[in-house]
């Protein structure tokens, strides 16, 4: 029997990773590559073999181009919205259009592994939100066949959430700490636990080290590394309790911790991975059970919304109707309902925190309209964000069937919370 996968993709600008439910271990399983038992990453590379016209991606494409007189085409990640074209085999392609075929060779390579697998849903993490990215992303379920709802992007910071979360509870009985050692160099992340009040918070602290703490700054010099490491070390964990440590990043895929591994171990559990955020974006992807965690807590992050948008009823006993629930990243947070007007030429707008549920609000005022019987105005009401605090309601007139056609009149009321 066919089986649909829930599948977690972190994606890279060098390497992706795959990670899938193992519904027997009740847990994620990273994917090895298939001729590279001992790594999980996937280069982001594709290769045209002229010999036999066949495309190869990831560490076959690595393999192939030493083997067969061909092309090989990097860089797809950094050019992914580039229209920009190349000629492959006599054929033209746009960088986007490789972009996407790389993305889902890497998926396919993994469903060829089981017969008559599909994907069940897919959630793709990368490290932050990029406009450009997101938006070629956002139409990648047209290129495996799915539905919109069976693609979702997140990100690295979300992703570590959904990990860290799913984790044994002993793990997060205080705060928690994450570093992140990239090419880009050295973040971190501590995430606090606040159970005094209600509802209980998840909050995150960030801290960006990357100028003080990256690669190229020690050129290899493991031990000036090793010292500065354990200084931001004792630093950091003197602000707080701190129950666990989690390292990720390839910079902490070499053995040069001592001093510093020292500290991180005094009175408190380490773990180092490198596919933390990939695991984290399969656990989304189950959904269920693995986000109770975000039922459970008010998570606050420098991405999530933090309060609701939506109108007034207007009727005496007031009651707020929703159009957008807060709580998520504010680029996955888009909402639409229809309303018909009730003896009124204004709608009420509400913001409600979710946190304290103290309310603002605005009335916007449907100037112009013609003159229609109560009852016969019919309104779309939408809210988009353009960060977590920014964004936009617009009001549509849809008309009301053919007796009252649309005008087209669109009103459009920004907010800053």
């Amino acid at each position: 029997m066919a089986e649909a996968y829930y599948i977690g993709m972190d994606l890279c600008p060098d390497t992706t990773q795959i990670s899938f439910y193992n519904d027997i271990k009740r847990e994620p399983e990273t994917v090895n590559q298939l001729n590279n038992k001992e790594t999980y990453m996937m280069p982001n590379i594709l290769f045209f073999s002229n010999a036999t016209n066949d495309w190869y991606v990831g560490s076959e494409a690595s393999e192939t181009r030493f083997k067969e007189e061909g092309v090989i085409l990097d860089a797809l990640y950094a050019n992914a919205s580039s229209e920009n074209t190349v000629e492959v085999g006599g054929a033209t392609y746009s960088y986007r259009k490789l972009f996407l075929m790389m993305l889902k060779m890497h998926i396919d390579s993994f469903l060829y592994r089981y017969e008559g697998a599909s994907v069940g849903k897919l959630v793709i993490t990368i490290p932050e939100y990029d406009k450009r990215l997101f938006r070629v992303l956002k139409g990648f379920y047209k290129e495996l066949g799915l539905s919109e709802e069976q693609v979702e992007i997140t990100s690295h910071l979300d992703s570590s959430l959904y990990y860290i979360f799913n984790q044994n509870s002993d793990l997060y009985v205080n705060s928690v700490a994450l570093f992140d050692y990239s090419a880009d160099g050295l973040q971190y992340f501590r995430i606090d636990i606040t159970r005094s009040r209600e509802p209980d918070t998840i909050q995150v602290i960030h801290e960006d080290y990357s100028e003080q703490f990256n690669m190229a700054l020690f050129k290899g010099d493991n031990i000036s590394m090793d010292e500065t490491f354990a200084k931001i070390v004792a630093h950091e964990m003197k602000q707080t309790y701190i129950s666990s440590v989690f390292l990720t990043g390839l910079g902490f895929s070499e053995k040069w911790m001592n001093h510093s591994r020292n500290i991180l171990c005094q009175g408190r559990r380490v773990f180092a991975g490198q596919n933390i955020y990939t695991k984290g974006a399969c656990y989304k992807a189950v959904g269920g059970e693995y986000e109770e965690f975000y039922r459970k807590y008010f998570v606050e992050t420098d991405e999530n919304v933090r309060f609701d948008v939506g109108i007034s009823s207007g009727e005496e006993e007031e009651k707020f109707i929703p159009v957008t629930i807060g709580g998520r990243q504010w680029y996955n947070i888009h909402g639409k309902i229809n309303v018909i007007l009730d003896d009124t030429d204004k709608v009420t707008i509400i913001y409600r925190d979710r946190k304290t549920e103290e309310e603002s609000r605005e009335v916007v005022r449907l100037h112009g309209l013609p003159k229609r019987p109560n009852k016969t105005s019919k309104f779309s009401i939408e809210v988009e964000f353009e960060d977590p605090h920014r964004g936009a309601v617009i009001l549509k007139d849809v008309g009301f069937g053919k007796l009252f056609p649309t005008t087209n009149k669109i009103y459009r009321k920004e907010f800053e919370v």
